[in-house]
């Protein structure tokens, strides 16, 4: 009988080949792995809307990590069920920050994703999906909408071409309190709350389906995923995935184009 009972695939640089699709190859390893009677989840940095779409496309379980465990989210409803935001002082401090040194940036509210003018032209050249269009909502500044109307922020995602000026924003935020300051990849920081990550969220998910994390295979290929494979029973990285990623996993699969996620699943399933 297979030990594992639950798979959960973070999206970019994971589930996702190049092009920010999904291959079928992986759609076809999920059905194979439900078949199995194993559940399958996302457990992912994006937004509600986001995550639904592609976990539509893989046909995966109901539930979802979503914002990077700041919330647990419904494919079925393409709603958050559960969120973990950050103290309103705080998300305005950030918020205000990131406005400040120019950054793109955009910030996750529930369903909703807010962002300036600005940030919307430049997000907009590389995400043109459904999941992104349908959550976002442009306003002049995010930082006074959320200080006028005390609006529950579960994450900021801060994206930049120039390492210096992440590193600046970290280090504006070191001494702001209640924050928890990662990434998902070389070119972004990503602002939480400091209880937030995927493992915690993951726990409950597979609470709720009836297993736990030691019965979990976990896919990831950043250093926002490290905590959820440290958690679980079957850590695997991606061939692509980052070095401190790698150093923790128990198995190292393919990258992401060439089909990682797939060769993992039937490894694992059918070893």
């Amino acid at each position: 009988m297979n030990q594992y009972k639950l798979i959960a695939l973070d999206l970019d640089g994971t589930a996702l080949a190049p092009g920010n699709v999904i291959a079928p190859e992986t759609r076809e390893a999920v059905v194979f792995a439900r078949s199995r009677g194993c559940r399958v989840v996302v457990s992912t940095g994006r937004i509600c809307g986001e995550a639904a779409e592609f976990a539509a496309d893989m046909d995966t379980d109901d539930l979802m990590v979503t914002a990077g465990g700041a919330c647990i989210s419904r494919l079925s409803t393409r709603t958050c069920i559960e969120r973990t935001s950050i103290c309103w002082e705080s998300a305005v401090r950030a918020a205000a920050a990131v406005e400040r040194i120019g950054l793109s940036a955009m910030i996750y509210v529930g369903e909703r994703l807010l962002l300036t003018p600005y940030c919307d032209l430049d997000f907009s050249r590389t995400k043109s999906n459904e999941g992104f269009l349908v959550s976002k909502e442009v306003l002049p500044s995010c930082a006074e909408y959320i200080a006028q109307h005390k609006v529950a922020v579960d994450k900021i995602f801060c994206r930049s071409t120039t390492p210096g000026m992440l590193d600046y924003v970290r280090n504006c935020l070191l001494t702001a309190e209640n924050l928890r300051v990662t990434s998902s990849g070389s070119d972004n920081v990503e602002i939480m709350a400091p209880t937030v990550n995927k493992a915690r969220a993951l726990e409950k998910v597979a609470a709720a389906y009836g297993t736990d994390l030691a019965h979990t295979i976990a896919i990831g290929d950043s250093p926002n995923d490290i905590e959820m494979l440290e958690a679980v029973g079957m850590p695997v990285a991606m061939g692509n995935a980052a070095d401190e990623v790698k150093a923790i996993a128990k198995k190292i699969t393919a990258t992401n184009a060439e089909h990682g996620v797939a060769r993992a699943i039937y490894d694992l399933l059918t070893g």
